[in-house]
């Protein structure tokens, strides 16, 4: 069976070189791995070495042994069916920096109260249903109009728009799934250009908030669910996902589809998805399924 190693470095760092790339052909060689060529998928930034005869886990292993304290981001895999042709993403805190709830609550002075709520929901301690409940009690009676004002604060996180275009450009379908609110995600799915964004709906009456979300509530079960959904309609299988989330309410989406992506994640998730991106951007995700930075959308 075949299989390739990415190496990822923080864009326009030139920190990978052929010395780094070198040292971890030589370990894997030394412990039994077939080497065949290596593909520079951008000049400094990101590199294919593809090898036989070790298994992931073995590679992994070694790899993560080999890089110790530096701050690549790497992936191991079989090259089949590399590509994916949907991308199902979390939006706060991956997608972009921000969790919009917790900047509500600011403004509504318990910020403090919700902050520790979706801390503890984020980390897997807590039911994210019921929890977003809790929190979005805690905001009733903020004027709708807030809404509008502090759409302003959010900002993408690095790579995220180019990501999302330049899997659209190479025919894949993109969609923003979120346990956040549609007022957001509707926001950030035109501005990365999305195909579509599923979310949870505030309720809102006489102009504020009533301190109620429509139900079902989109959480853990239901962002599988709704990748599930996609991937009949698209008529693919879960191995042709990739999906990238950062919190406990993703890690079923993420622990489901062939290229779960943990994001600057939470310990659980970085416990538990297959892949990580922990120093560098979503620029990553893209060198994982293995285009070259020419390949990019701009």
């Amino acid at each position: 069976m075949r299989f390739v190693a990415t190496l990822v470095a923080r864009p326009n760092s030139s920190l990978l070189d052929h010395a780094t790339i070198q040292s971890i052909s030589t370990c894997l060689t030394e412990h039994g791995a077939s080497l065949e060529e290596q593909d520079w998928l951008s000049d400094g930034e990101a590199c294919d070495i593809f090898f036989s005869g070790l298994t992931v886990k073995e590679a992994k292993e070694l790899i993560s042994q080999e890089l110790l304290g530096s701050s690549f981001d790497f992936a191991v895999q079989e090259t089949a069916n590399r590509r994916k042709k949907l991308l199902v993403a979390d939006m706060e805190s991956t997608i972009i920096g921000q969790e919009m709830i917790d900047e509500l609550a600011l403004r509504h002075g318990v910020g403090d109260q919700i902050a520790k709520i979706t801390e503890r929901s984020m980390h897997g301690e807590l039911n994210f249903e019921e929890s977003l409940r809790e929190r979005v009690a805690l905001l009733k009676g903020i004027p709708e109009s807030e809404l509008t004002e502090i759409s302003g604060l959010m900002k993408l996180n690095p790579g995220a728009d180019i990501l999302v275009k330049t899997m659209r450009k190479h025919g894949a379908y993109t969609a923003l799934v979120s346990g956040g609110f549609t007022f957001f995600t509707a926001q950030i799915r035109d501005l990365c250009q999305f195909n579509e964004d599923r979310a949870n709906t505030l309720n809102i009456g006489n102009g504020k908030l009533t301190g109620t979300v429509t139900e079902p509530i989109l959480g853990r079960e239901a962002k599988l669910e709704a990748t599930e959904d996609l991937i009949q309609k698209l008529n693919i299988k879960l191995n042709d996902v990739c999906a990238v989330g950062d919190g406990a309410n993703d890690l079923a989406m993420l622990s489901a589809v062939g290229m779960g992506v943990g994001y600057h994640a939470k310990p659980i998730v970085q416990d538990t998805a297959e892949y990580q991106v922990k120093h560098t951007d979503h620029l990553a995700l893209l060198y994982y399924q293995g285009y070259n930075k020419e390949d990019f959308a701009k």
